[in-house]
C-alpha cells in the first residue's frame, strides 16, 4: 500500500517472494520536472506487478520516471532496473561508483561465484554447501541486469546534492558497511534520512566480508559514527517501517557488533576455529533450532558476517590466522 510519508514523497512496499525481509520500501521523490525512484525490488513477477501498481497510485507511470537511485548493489534493490530502462531508456541510473565495480564483476556472474566459493572453501565452508549456495543464489540470472547497471549508471559522489524544486535538497552520503558503496540520502532541512540497509529500525544489517581485502566492520562503524553527526529526525529504511529513535538505534547497532566480536572471541578462547566452525557455534537470533537447520542461504550469510567480524579483530591484534591443512583457522590473541 502506497503511503505519502512526507509531501510528494511515496513509500512503496514492494514484496520479495522466497525472502526472509518479506519486501522492500522503494521510495518514489517526485516534482514538477523530476521524478526519482529508490530501488526497485526483485526481478520477478510479483515485484514488478507490485511496482507498477504502486506508481500508478502515487500518479507516477514509468515513462514519467527520471532517475532510478541504487542505494547498493543487492538484488532486492536493483532487480528491476533493466525492466524499466527497456519502457524509458533515458532513465538515470545513480548510484556509488564502488557499486558501478562490483556490478561490473557480477555482470559475468557465473564467475563472480566461482571467485566467492573459492573464498568460502579456503575459510572452511563445505563444498557441498557453496555448490547448493550457488545453485540458489537470488542474483543467479542477473547478469544482463548489472550488466546494464555497469555500462549505463553515473557515479555518485559522497557529498553531492540531489534537488526536487525547494522542496527538497538530498545530500549523498557514503556509508559503507553492509555494501562498499551503500548511499543514504539526508535532507537537513527537514531532518530526513532515507537510509537503504544502513540502519533498520529492528533488523541488524549483515555485515559481510566477500573479498579478502575488505574490512566491512570497520567502514560501519565509521559509518555510523558519520551519520551519528547528523540532526536526523525520521528515517526512511529499506525494510521494515519508519523510525524516529536515531541515536539510540545507532548505540544499539554499534553494541550488537561489540558483543558479537566479544563472542567469537570466547569461542577462540580453547581452540582454532575456522570461520565456518564459528558460525555454527555463535548464537544467532532465528528461529531454528540448530546450525544443522538453518536454510543453505542463511549459512552462507552467517559465515560471511563472522569473517566481517574476524577480518576486524585481526586488524586490532585479537586474533591471527594460520593456514592448516589448506584451510584458514583463527587463533586467539592473549595478552
Amino acid at each position: 500500500m502506497v503511503k505519502e510519508v512526507y509531501p510528494n514523497i511515496f513509500q512503496l512496499k514492494i514484496p520479495l517472494p522466497n525472502l526472509p525481509l518479506k519486501h522492500l520500501n522503494a521510495y518514489l521523490v517526485r516534482a514538477e520536472d523530476r521524478v526519482m525512484l529508490i530501488d526497485t525490488g526483485l526481478n520477478c513477477e510479483d515485484s514488478w506487478s507490485s511496482l507498477l501498481n504502486q506508481m500508478g497510485e502515487a500518479g507516477v507511470k514509468p515513462e514519467n520516471l527520471t532517475d532510478i537511485f541504487l542505494t547498493h548493489f543487492h538484488v532486492d534493490h536493483v532487480g528491476l532496473v533493466l525492466r524499466l530502462k527497456k519502457i524509458s531508456p533515458k532513465i538515470r541510473i545513480l548510484l556509488h561508483g564502488e557499486e558501478i565495480r562490483i556490478s561490473r564483476e557480477a555482470s559475468s556472474f557465473p564467475k563472480f561465484l566461482e571467485g566467492i566459493k573459492l573464498f568460502h572453501l579456503v575459510n572452511g565452508v563445505p563444498e557441498k554447501v557453496m555448490d547448493r549456495v550457488i545453485k540458489n543464489h537470488p542474483a543467479y540470472n542477473y547478469s544482463a541486469i548489472y550488466r546494464e547497471i555497469s555500462n549505463s549508471s553515473v557515479e555518485l559522489k559522497d557529498g553531492e546534492k540531489i534537488c526536487f524544486g525547494r522542496e527538497y535538497c538530498f545530500r549523498v552520503v557514503l556509508t559503507a558497511g553492509h555494501s562498499p558503496g551503500h548511499l543514504c540520502l539526508y535532507e537537513p532541512k527537514l531532518g530526513i534520512l532515507i537510509s537503504g540497509d544502513h540502519l533498520l529500525p529492528t533488523i541488524t544489517p549483515n555485515i559481510f566480508l566477500l573479498k579478502e581485502k575488505q574490512n566491512p566492520l570497520k567502514d560501519y562503524f565509521k559509518s555510523l559514527e558519520k551519520v551519528g553527526r547528523f540532526n536526523v529526525e525520521r528515517i526512511l529504511p529499506a525494510h521494515e517501517d519508519v523510525f524516529t529513535n536515531f541515536w539510540e538505534r545507532i548505540c544499539q547497532l554499534k553494541e550488537r557488533h561489540v558483543e558479537r566480536s566479544k563472542e567469537i572471541l570466547e569461542r577462540l578462547k580453547e581452540e582454532k576455529l575456522s570461520a565456518y566452525e564459528l558460525a555454527s557455534r555463535v548464537s544467532w537470533d532465528v528461529d531454528y533450532g540448530s546450525w544443522e537447520e538453518f536454510p543453505i542461504f542463511q549459512k552462507y550469510l552467517a559465515v560471511g558476517e563472522v569473517l566481517a567480524h574476524l577480518k576486524f579483530l585481526e586488524e586490532k591484534g585479537f586474533v591471527r590466522k594460520i593456514k592448516e591443512n589448506g584451510i584458514i583457522v583463527y587463533q586467539r590473541v592473549e595478552g
